[in-house]
Parts: C-alpha cells; sequence; structure tokens
C-alpha cells in the first residue's frame, strides 16, 4: 500500500553533493529553484456558531475538538453562561454537528446537564482545557477519550493543575477515571492524540512544573497506557528571534492527516504587551524537532480594527475532511483581549467560530516560482501508481521520473522527459509515462523520484 509524503520541512529532498570529497564522485542529485511555501486558510465569512444561548452567553471559549465521522462532522467547545464570574472551573463543554459538510452546525438537546432548571441544551459537562479524540483500536466502551484541567488551588505541594481523563462509548457520555492521568500545569487546551507510527497516545500540553522560564510554552508526554503519562517534556518556547514578551499559549497539536511523517502546531501566540493572540504555523518530520517554516509571521493573524477578530484569533483541535479536496479547521476570534475587563466591554461577547478552509494537504507545499527540481531520498516503492496532489496554473508543469540510486540511473522507460503531462484544477492524479502509470514490477525497490517542477505547487505525493 502506498504512503503519503508531505514537505513539513526538506526532509523529503535528498540534498545531494554540491563538492565530491576528496577522490570520490557522486552523482547530480542536487535540489534547485524550490522553496518551502505556506499556504494561509481562507476564513469563511460567517460563523457557524455563534454565543446564542443562555449557557453561552458570556463566552464562545476558544478550545474544542472539530472531527469528522463518516458524513458528519462533531465539534466539541466549551462555553461561559454566566456574567456573574469567571470560573473556569465552571465552564461547560457543549457538543454540535453538521450533516451537510460544515455549512449548519446544530446542537442536539442532550438532556444531561441542568442550566436555570432546565435539561434542554447541548452541555456534556463542566469540563475546561479540553481535548476529544476518536480511538478505533480502543474496546467499545473506551472509543472515545477526553482530556480536560482539574485545578486543586489546595494542593500542599504547589501542583495546582492535573489532567483528568474520562472515557466514553459515543462521545456524550463520558465517565472520568478514578486517577489524574498527568500532573501538569496546563489550565488551557490541552492536545490528545495517537502517534500513527509509534501507536503511542500523544499528550501535548503546558509547560512541566519548575520549569525555569516565566512564559509559557509547550510540553508533550507520550504512553501506551491512556491511565498514566510520564512527566512531560519541553518541545518549544520563547526563543531570541521572538519579541520578549511573547507566550506559546496553546499548540493546536496534530499528526498530518494520512501522511507517512509529519506534524503540525497551530500555536495561539499570546502576545502580553498588547494583549492579543494570533495564530503561528510551526511543522515537524517526527513530533519532536520543529521548525517555524513562516517565521515570525502570524499563520492567521488577527483582523483589522473592528472586525470579528481584532484582538485575538484562536486555532481549535482538530483537522476535518470536508470532501470535494477540501480541508479545515475551527477558528475562534473576540474583540476582547485577553485581560480586558469584562465590566468595560459588556457589550462584547467573546467568541464566535468560523472555518478556516484551505486545499487538501495545503499547510506547505514545494515551490518552484520559476523552473526547479530536486530528487527525493531514497524510499521503498510501494508498487503502487505514483500520485501526486499538485498545483499547475497556466504554462506550470511537474514530470517526475524514477531514479535507483544503486545503479545511479532512471529506471528505462520512466524518465522526467517521458513523463506525461498532468492535468491542471485537479486534486490527486496519477503519474504516468507513455500510458503507464504500473509499478508493481518495482514493489519493494528502493528508488528516488526526480520531480521537475514550473511555476508549480507539489503538496504530496503517494509512492
Amino acid at each position: 500500500m502506498s504512503k503519503k509524503y508531505v514537505f513539513t520541512d526538506w526532509t523529503n529532498v535528498e540534498p545531494g553533493y554540491g563538492t565530491s570529497w576528496l577522490n570520490e564522485t557522486h552523482p547530480l542529485t542536487v535540489p534547485s529553484g524550490i522553496d518551502l511555501r505556506v499556504h494561509r486558510p481562507v476564513i469563511k465569512d460567517e460563523p457557524f456558531l455563534t454565543p446564542d444561548m443562555p449557557w453561552e452567553g458570556d463566552c464562545l471559549n476558544g478550545y474544542g475538538t472539530l472531527l469528522r465521522e463518516g458524513d458528519k462532522l462533531r465539534f466539541w467547545y466549551e462555553s461561559f453562561g454566566t456574567r456573574d464570574g469567571f470560573n473556569d472551573m465552571e465552564s461547560f463543554l457543549c457538543y454540535a454537528e453538521s450533516n451537510d459538510g460544515g455549512k449548519t452546525f446544530f446542537r442536539p438537546e442532550l438532556g444531561l446537564v441542568e442550566f436555570d432548571g432546565s435539561r434542554r441544551n447541548n452541555i456534556l459537562m463542566h469540563a475546561h482545557g479540553t481535548c476529544v479524540l476518536s480511538d478505533p483500536s480502543a474496546p467499545e466502551e473506551e472509543r472515545y477519550k477526553l482530556v480536560r484541567v482539574r485545578y486543586n488551588p489546595d494542593d500542599p505541594d504547589r501542583h495546582w493543575c492535573r489532567i483528568i481523563g474520562s472515557v466514553s462509548p459515543d462521545g456524550i457520555h463520558f465517565t472520568d477515571l478514578e486517577e489524574p492521568i498527568l500532573d501538569n500545569p496546563s489550565d488551557t487546551q490541552n492536545t490528545l492524540t495517537i502517534d500513527p507510527v509509534t501507536g503511542e497516545y500523544v499528550l501535548v500540553t503546558r509547560q512541566p512544573y519548575d520549569y525555569p522560564s516565566g512564559r509559557r510554552s509547550i510540553s508533550m508526554s507520550r504512553s501506551r497506557d491512556f491511565r498514566h503519562f510520564p512527566p512531560s517534556v519541553v518541545l518549544v518556547n520563547n526563543d531570541p528571534l521572538d519579541p520578549p514578551d511573547w507566550d506559546y499559549y496553546t499548540s493546536g497539536f496534530r499528526f498530518w492527516p494520512d501522511a507517512e511523517r509529519g506534524a503540525l502546531m497551530l500555536v495561539d501566540m499570546f502576545e502580553r504587551i498588547e494583549d492579543t493572540f494570533n495564530v503561528h504555523l510551526f511543522s515537524s518530520s517526527d513530533g519532536r524537532i520543529w521548525v517555524r517554516p513562516f517565521g515570525r509571521e502570524p499563520w492567521i493573524p488577527r483582523g483589522e480594527e473592528g472586525a470579528w477578530n481584532d484582538k485575538m484569533v484562536f486555532a481549535l483541535n482538530g483537522t476535518a475532511d470536508l470532501g470535494n479536496g477540501k480541508w479545515a479547521v475551527v477558528v475562534n476570534g473576540t474583540r476582547r483581549g485577553h485581560n480586558d475587563s469584562r465590566e468595560e466591554y459588556p457589550e462584547r461577547a467573546r467568541g464566535q467560530y468560523r472555518l478556516a478552509v484551505f486545499r487538501e494537504d495545503g499547510f506547505l507545499s514545494l515551490h518552484a516560482y520559476a523552473k526547479g527540481e530536486f530528487f527525493t531520498i531514497g524510499t521503498e516503492c510501494s508498487g503502487d501508481p505514483l500520485e501526486v496532489n499538485a498545483s499547475l496554473p497556466v504554462e506550470g508543469y511537474i514530470r517526475a521520473g524514477l531514479y535507483d540510486p544503486s545503479t545511479e540511473a532512471y529506471v528505462p522507460g520512466f524518465t522526467p522527459e517521458e513523463c506525461d503531462p498532468l492535468g491542471r484544477g485537479k486534486i490527486w492524479q496519477t503519474v504516468s509515462w507513455g500510458g503507464k502509470s504500473d509499478l508493481s514490477a518495482f514493489a519493494g525497490k528502493r528508488l528516488s523520484l526526480r520531480f521537475e517542477l514550473f511555476k508549480s505547487d507539489l503538496y504530496a505525493y503517494r509512492f
């Protein structure tokens, strides 16, 4: 079965040798004319949820999870229903879903939690700092996992915040585990997911206890047992190229859907002096070593003065396939800053959820402004046809060839010159050479791919 390869960094690109060492000789496999391009999403003009219900009246929070299951989009989110106080432990975990690809969401009446004398609402429980995971390999009664935080202000060891785990057969009716799954000061959105390579549960939080920096940062803990996680380890934090007042507030961690290797973080960057949030993109080939392909520029910046998100914009957990070659993440925005007084801005309700939509695999691409070329690192051929997710403008092209590193030569009949033209306006398409696309004869053989691009973007390939 073919594997999907994406471009989080230069990992899949063969660097080659520009200058041979001493008397050695090397084939000319160096890349040229290419760069990594970051693509911003298009945020829908209209929100799909606004704080219309009494239990949402003070805030739709910047924490939640969007998942696609079959033809349905499922969305878990947090709200606050009172202006008399703002206690994180009194926030609600609510549920909504869409049957039309995210055009509209509805709130089912769940009858689980009483609010103002009625259970006719979509509230699941009191919860804060949540993430929901669908775990297909788990027993049916634990198909869904939930993490959230619990404050312990009177703890004698100063461990004032712990992460609680819950399990559910349906994503609606959750049962708490007896003991906290991790002792960690993470009082905002956490992320729980599964490493597609190792099968481990991955819990991404804030920094561990006793971390020396006074700024918020992002940490990770891995475990094969959902009930017990070891102490977390810091992944990224404010570095010398960041302004000194920036905090990495939440991680927005996700493995790149269906990719052989690749992980992303949509980090809510808290700028303390301006009291604002912007969303920054981090990428990694393995989930441990991270780069910032957009530099210090936000992936999703807050809006202009007067916009719905002119003070803060957040990215929530989950990447959903909308179909027709479109993916989406949920963003939330507000016109109140992180520390703005609610009494000072009573007319500015906090939060409204919108879909940020982009091309499938469209976080990053390998781009050629004019003519570019590169070899991939050698990988085992699956025997399935080569497929590419690529964008070709007018007069743009992408050609591919099969290259055998052991012979330092192209496979006969599969050179870039013999590659059939690719079409425009498609998402995934099969590569062929003189009408031939069957690669079953090369199954298990280690090959490289040679790509030649002109004015085009290569988002991913399957090989």
